[in-house]
Formats: structure tokens, sequence, C-alpha cells
């Protein structure tokens, strides 16, 4: 027994090295497999053998975080004055363009989020910081409104449908049938949720929506700054906060994709504060039951990946008590998730996606036959796309978004495994929920299956990896003894992170600064909603156009049916024939811009690229009458039998 005791001493005592060590060699063999069998994925091997490496060299370096002054300081004044100067300069920048964001707006974005890294480490504990979440909540939403408020419409995919059904709750005071909402009949609390902040405050839609779900999102967030206060001191709170706000993934499910997984964001995040709050009792237990019970009226994926986060802090709790003997789980965790597999499981059995099937048999049924469907794509396809040839620098620009994030996270893994903090029972068991969650978000796509790649897991995930992101970021910041440098080293990796985020194409359609070729713009100008307005209202047939126009149908008049309007596919643009009666809109933009083409026969798959040349002029043909034209978009109509006599 002694020697299994000194050997799990030891094993503990060297955790992080040996995972280091581990990590090293995976990210080498991830490389390797490029040159083998040209796995495209040798970035990913790229940042976990250099994350690993640099924390091995540095890891006996690193100190704990602590106030770089203990008094006033003048360099603190002016970084607190310049937030705001820079605020008002890049509030004025932004009005002065029309559906159009500069580089200089960019660049000042970045300065914000670098200044408020700056004024973070001069915080101690038990300093207010009161004023450091409100530079943290006006940059995310200056950030936020920048991107939503650039166009009139909506922005999106999803976020049609859902502003749609919130529209009809406004209108009508009911819930709409099953016809009209589909499964979400039984998740309508966040399309109610917007609802009620319409007619509180008296707002259209699109307002409707981003001051309920937008700044949910937003104010939410103080929530990551609690957690992270409780794990290691108010700086990596705060830290984790900004970090957070600025991440793309929570860009694009908090503003420019808005569904209800954005509001079980919110719920998470609440039922992580209950669960590692400093003093939990019947106010805690109260707010995780009920957040629990809101999220799983809400929605269904994103609640199954809450579901698997609390299962791998339990684990984790479990291996620590195993590893470190710390104090057994207790029983009210397994009867939380108890109660939170009951609720799930009893809702979705009874909960329709249409009035003959199930939410629970749709997702089991066809199990086998999505697995089969969506192994047949290659990793390439599902992590970085189709086959392109950018260039070298946009390559970096673009994986540098999805890693940098990832890249921290992996050396305050190590850290928070290391012997100082692996004591730590919720450090421990949040550094493995990483581990966890994205060896499946990343493991699973290598295998080459599609299905399991979604998005909605990465801001749900992302809620962990600021809280170690953070913490590391603080750790490399402790490697500079003088003020000055650890100030110029946190700016730096703030300001090139933020950079990296905010310039990402999905969030950035109307100038991307990367990825021009492959980037889909999904908001709208008044002179192109106004003909899906105006010709809505006086024709009620077949509708052709190109996705994403097609969304505007959102505008349509409200006697138009939207099933009978469809977008172009491969097959008709190469063979440049078009079947039956229709009329076609056609918009002079997409000449340039890329759009989306589906490929019927390819499963999921859509091809970026403008329209072409030789398909837009085909229209000009005799068969098609010129119906309407405002020198944005052109509609045809092809003329039957009747109207050629």
């Amino acid at each position: 027994m002694e020697t299994i005791k000194r050997y799990k001493e030891r094993f503990t005592g060297n955790l992080d090295t040996i995972l280091s060590v581990m990590g090293f060699n995976l990210g080498v063999f991830i490389v390797s497999l490029y040159y083998l069998i040209n796995l495209n994925q040798k970035d990913i091997g790229i940042a976990v053998l250099s994350a690993c490496l640099i924390y091995f060299i540095f890891r006996k370096k690193f100190k704990n975080e602590a106030p770089i002054s203990s008094g006033k300081d003048r360099l603190k004044n002016v970084l607190n004055l310049s937030f705001y100067l820079v605020f008002l300069i890049s509030v004025l920048i932004y009005s002065m363009n029309l559906y159009y964001r500069p580089i200089s707006y960019f660049i000042l974005i970045c300065i914000l989020a670098g200044i408020i890294a700056s004024e973070i480490l001069y915080v101690r504990e038990g300093d207010r910081v009161t004023s450091i979440l409100l530079q943290i909540f006006l940059l995310s939403i200056l950030i936020r409104a920048g991107i939503y408020y650039n166009f009139p419409s909506l922005m999106g995919y999803d976020a049609y449908f859902h502003a749609g059904m919130a529209k009809l709750i406004t209108e009508t005071g009911a819930i709409p049938p099953i016809e009209i909402s589909s499964k979400y009949l039984y998740y309508p609390l966040a399309h109610i949720f917007v609802s009620i902040t319409q007619l509180m405050g008296g707002l259209d839609i699109k307002d409707g929506f981003f001051y309920s779900i937008g700044f949910a999102n937003i104010f939410s967030t103080a929530g990551i700054y609690l957690i992270g206060k409780k794990l290691e001191g108010p700086q990596m709170g705060l830290l984790a906060a900004l970090l957070i706000n600025l991440n793309n993934h929570n860009i694009v499910s908090g503003i420019t994709n808005i569904t209800p997984g954005s509001l079980v964001l919110c719920y998470f995040i609440i039922i992580l504060y209950a669960i590692f709050s400093e003093k939990p009792g019947l106010v805690q237990t109260g707010l995780l039951l009920l957040a629990t019970v809101l999220m799983v009226l809400t929605h269904q994926l994103t609640t199954f990946v809450v579901f698997l986060s609390l299962v791998s802090i339990l684990l984790g709790k479990y291996l620590h008590n195993l590893l470190y003997e710390s104090l057994p789980t207790a029983a009210a965790s397994f009867n939380y998730l108890l109660f939170f597999v009951i609720s799930l499981q009893t809702y979705w059995m009874f909960t329709y996606v249409n009035p003959e099937t199930s939410f629970f048999e749709m997702i089991f049924k066809p199990l086998m036959e999505v697995l089969q469907v969506g192994s047949s794509y290659s990793s390439e396809e599902l992590i970085v796309g189709t086959a392109t040839n950018p260039d070298s620098l946009e390559v970096l620009i673009l994986h540098i978004s999805y890693l940098a994030l990832p890249f921290f996270a992996i050396g305050g893994v190590l850290t928070w495994f290391s012997r100082r903090d692996a004591e730590k029972i919720d450090k421990f068991s949040i550094a493995l929920v990483v581990v966890i969650l994205y060896s499946f978000a990343y493991g699973i796509p290598l295998l080459g299956m599609r299905n399991f790649l979604t998005s909605r897991w990465f801001p749900l995930i992302a809620v962990f990896l600021v809280l170690v992101a953070a913490s590391y970021i603080l750790k490399l910041t402790s490697l500079f003894n003088s003020k000055k440098a650890k100030i110029s080293a946190i700016f730096i990796i703030v300001l090139l992170f933020s950079f990296v985020m905010v310039t990402t194409p999905g969030i950035n359609k109307d100038n991307p600064l990367v990825g021009k070729e492959t980037t889909v713009r999904n908001q709208f100008k008044n002179i192109e909603i106004q003909p899906v307005k105006t010709l809505s209202a006086v024709y009620s047939g077949n509708i052709l156009m190109d996705s994403p126009y097609d969304s505007c149908l959102f505008y349509r008049d409200q006697g138009y049916d939207a099933n009978n309007a469809t977008y172009f596919n491969t097959n008709q643009i190469e063979s440049r024939e078009i079947s039956g009666d229709r009329m076609v809109l056609l918009r002079r933009s997409s000449l340039g811009e890329p759009i989306s083409i589906n490929d019927p026969n390819r499963y999921g798959i859509n091809t970026i690229q403008p329209l072409p040349v030789e398909f837009f002029n085909s229209f000009e043909a005799p068969e098609y009458a010129l119906v309407y034209d405002n020198a944005e978009v052109l509609a045809y109509l092809k003329e039957n039998k009747e109207v050629k006599k």
C-alpha cells in the first residue's frame, strides 16, 4: 500500500508535467498525419504542441496573480480616461459609415480591450470592480451593436424563423400552432421573452431581440466574473469576463445568429454560479432548479451539452476524491443530475417536432443513418471548409481565430493540473471539463463525422475555456518583473486576441478582412428588402432567389406563402435551366459577393461563390420578362404559353 501511495503522490505531483509531455507528443502526431495522410489539421497540432511546450518550459517560473500597484497610480488614471476617449472615437467612426465598418474601427476596438486588460492588473482583493465591469459591458455592447445595427435587417439564418415566431406571439398574444412554430411550440420561452421586451418597450422585432437576448448574453457574463473570483481572485474573474465578451463564438450566439440556444447560455452561467457558490444554500438550490427547468423548456441540443458539462464536473470531483482524497462528492450533486436527467428525458419524450414524431424519436431513430451520412465527409470540409486557395496570411488569421482561446486554455488546464492548483477540487473539475468537451468537439470531427460538429457547443464550452485561459494569461504576465513590462505584455496579448476575434468573417460580413471569397453576407440593405415587400404583395406564385437572400422573405407581404419560395442550387447554376413558371430574383451584388449555392447531391454541402455572370445573363432570354428593377434587384418572370400568345 505504501508503494501504491508513493506512486500516486508522484503521479499527482507531476500530473501537469506528464500531461504537457503527452500533449506535445499528440501535437507532433497530428502534424505528422498532415504529411503522412494529408490530414488538414496541422494548425491544431501546432497549437497543441506549442502550448504544451511553452508551459513545460516556464511552469516553474509562474507566480500567483498580484496587483502591480498597491496605491494610486498615474498610469491607472490615464488608462481609465483613455478608455472613454477611445470609446467615443469608435462610436464616431461607426456613425460616419453606412453598411461598412472601416479597419480603424476594429483597431480601436482592440485597443479598448487592451486598455481594460491593463486596468485589471491594478485590481486588488477587496477593490470595487464596478467601473471595470462597466467598461467590459460598454465594449461588448459596442461590438455587438456595431454588427447588429450596421444593416436595417435582422442577421443570421435561424434568427429569422425565431423572429417570426416572436413577432406572431406579440401580435396575437398566443404561441403559434405546431404547423408554424414546429418543435418550438414546446420550447417557446425565448420567443416569449423577446415578445415581452417588445411590448414593454414598444420596440420592433429587431430591437426586441437586441434588448432581450442580446443584453442578457452581455450582462450574464457578470456571473463569469463571480465564478472566476471565487476560483482564483478578482483579476482572473474580470479577465475571464472580458475574454468571453470578445470570443467570436459567443458573439455569434449572442447577436449575429440569435436562437433559443443563446438564452440557454445565460441559464448555464447561472447554474455554474450556483454550483460553485462560496455559500451554497437554499437560495442557490432554488436558483439551480429554476434555471434547470427554464433551460429544459428553452432548447434541446444546447441543454444536452449543458448536461454533458455537468456530468463532466461531477466526474472531475469524483476523480479528485480518488487522486487527492478530497471530501466525497455530496449526494445532492447526484440528486441534482438525476433531476436533470428525468426532466430532460421526460420532456423530450412528449414534445413533438410534428404531430406524428416526438423529439426523442427524431433524435434516436435516425442516429445510425446520421452517423453513416456524416462519416462520408473529410475533416477538412468539417473544420476549415471545402478546399480553397486563400492567401497564406489569411489562412493563418482564420485558423488563429478559432485556436487562440484553446491555445491559452491548454496552458490554463496544465496549470490547474499542477501540484499547487490541482488540490483545489473546483479547479480540477473545470480543467477536466475542458479536456472532455474539447475532445468531443475536435476529436469527433477528426474522424470525419460531420453531424456532431455544431456551433452550438462552442459558446457553452467557452464558459470553461475563458476561466482557464484567463488564469494562464495572468500567469504568463507574471513572468515579467517590472510594472511596465506586465502592462505591455497583457495589453499586447489581449489586443492581438481581440483582433483575431472581432475580424472573424462569421461576425464581420460587411467588411471581411480575411476570407472575403467565402464570406456570405446575411444582412440586407433597404434597397434589397423593398423588392421582397413589393413583389410578394402582387405575386403569389413560386419565387426563386439566391441564398441567403431568401431570408428577406421575413419582410414579405403577409399574404404571401413563404413555402412557395426557394433558392438556387448547383444543378440550376450549371445547366442554366429553371423548370416551371416562377419569378426569379437576382441581386447585382451577387455578381461580386459570394452567395451560398446548395448542392442537392451532397448532404449539408453548399458551394460558396459569386453568382456566375453567364447564369445571371441567361435571364435576358426571350422566355423571361423583366418585371422589376431598382438598380440592385432584378425580377424576371418566366412567361407561360398564354402570355406568349
